[in-house]
């Protein structure tokens, strides 16, 4: 797994996905079952959560969760933990899920931005995340959102599965 830390600092850049009737909002108790389902799409075994941890992450009390919905379905969703580490508030992205109909368009990217943004609302000066080495789109991804190798966590994922942090 590799790790990323990246800092916040000046504005955060909302795409809009009007055109297309993408609407980010926050989460809501009737969302959890749509996350779950996303969820199970978007990874692997491995990588996937359970139901019960979907809801501990989503309905933390430092949670940030935003939701991307088309028409009443869920299209993605991004969740942000607001963490204290040494004594810094920092934003750890807890998972980025999207529908593979909606990839490659932007969205992943927006629903990125509006965490970013709710982090730093929240008092968050960094940001931080965990992302499976074998998988070369995320890390591609998160590098053009700013975020830059931070440490490999060995057996982050368990079952041998290895990590990388990130961060800005």
């Amino acid at each position: 797994m590799r790790s990323s830390r990246r800092t916040i600092d000046g504005c955060v850049r909302l795409a809009v996905l009007s055109d297309h009737g993408v609407v980010l909002r926050g989460y809501r108790e009737g969302d959890l079952d749509a996350m779950f389902r996303l969820d199970e799409v978007c990874f692997e075994t491995p990588f996937r959560f359970s139901r019960a941890a979907m809801r501990r992450f989503a309905e933390a009390r430092r949670a940030r969760v935003v939701i991307a919905e088309l028409g009443g379905e869920l299209v993605g969703f991004c969740i942000v933990h607001v963490e204290t580490v040494e004594r810094e508030e920092v934003g750890y992205v807890v998972t980025l899920d999207v529908a593979l109909a909606w990839r490659r368009q932007g969205l992943a990217g927006m629903l990125m931005e509006r965490g970013e943004a709710e982090a730093r609302e929240a008092g968050c000066s960094s940001m931080a995340l965990h992302v499976f080495t074998g998988n070369e789109a995320a890390i591609r991804f998160y590098e053009r959102m700013g975020y830059a190798f931070w440490a490999r966590d060995e057996d982050f994922y368990g079952g041998g599965w290895i990590g990388l942090s990130e961060g800005d």
